[in-house]
């Protein structure tokens, strides 16, 4: 099963990086089953298909569980769970019949929540009709630390081949913990071969290694594209790369002061999905350059 980045909301919350890349997920487990319900009680775990592939089996214990529905003309959406820390927000959603992937409009107590992020189906043999969908930054919480969040969904793109939109009004309200983030040491700017990188942020929270950088002198398409390798990666101490999460780079200007000097100037996001223990080394490589940093990652 790959991972499907959806982009069709402009002007709302779910917005992809200009290019990126995106990693497999695993296309069969054992799937329990969740009872339909529009309460607060849930009586059974989310499935664990779903958490693996939305990026939060590690942090399963901190995924709230939901079981509330919401129906327009005899179509159920059900949000089951949602996850926020500091970098990422995730929602897991049910969906009787199946019908597509959500484009989802997040609001917090600050208003209109505008990030990149992606959307993908849960699937498995016998299986269908949950998607997960993420925004790649953090929601803004209250003094307590819990966001209170408002989900519109007024489309869902039909991911299978023939394509497709589905219309309608779903509305949720919930209250979601935000993970605390912790923040790493960043290295000053440095030169990779003809371009300069400033690392803006570097962050470990309980899901995620959090990563945000502006490289002067790459337009978008010389970090990420066919043939071209990672701009970024991290690796263990084997020098394997670990699972990426979020990869993409794009302008760093709105597009309307985009001109042909400043669009040679990238922002590069990314998130791998937090590892054991240990350290680890994050790699940038491009413009006849390479650079690394440790990486220390505790319990």
């Amino acid at each position: 099963m790959n991972r499907v980045l959806v982009g069709v909301v402009v002007s709302a919350s779910l917005l992809v990086a200009g290019c990126g890349r995106a990693t497999g997920v695993p296309s069969s487990a054992t799937v329990p089953s969740v009872r339909q319900a529009s309460s607060l009680t849930v009586t059974h775990p989310i499935p664990s298909l779903d958490l693996e592939v939305a990026g939060l089996t590690p942090v399963a214990e901190s995924v709230t569980p939901f079981q509330i529905s919401s129906i327009d003309n005899g179509r159920s959406i059900m949000l089951i769970g949602a996850y926020a820390d500091t970098a990422r927000t995730v929602f897991v959603f049910r969906e009787t019949p199946d019908m597509g992937l959500p484009n989802v409009r997040v609001s917090d107590k600050q208003g209109l929540v505008s990030a990149g992020g992606s959307a993908g189906p849960v699937h498995a043999p016998g299986f269908r009709g949950d998607y997960y969908v993420t925004l790649d930054q953090g929601v803004h919480p209250g003094p307590d630390g819990v966001a209170h969040l408002t989900l519109n969904i007024a489309q869902l793109q039909i991911w299978t081949p023939a394509g497709g939109i589905v219309e309608g009004n779903w509305a949720f309200a919930v209250a979601v913990n935000v993970q605390p983030g912790q923040k790493l040491v960043a290295p000053n700017p440095f030169r990779l071969g003809a371009w300069r990188v400033t690392v803006e942020t570097l962050e470990l929270t309980p899901d995620v290694v959090h990563m945000e950088a502006v490289v002067n002198g790459a337009s978008p398409v010389a970090l990420e594209g066919p043939g071209i390798p990672p701009f970024v990666e991290l690796l263990d101490s084997a020098g394997n790369p670990l699972r990426v999460l979020v990869g993409g780079a794009g302008i760093t200007v709105p597009k309307g002061q985009l001109n042909p000097t400043n669009y040679q100037n990238s922002r590069s996001r990314n998130q791998w999905l937090r590892p054991d223990a240990g350290t680890y080394r994050l790699r940038f490589q491009g413009g006849g350059g390479r650079f690394e940093i440790p990486i220390v990652i505790g319990s």
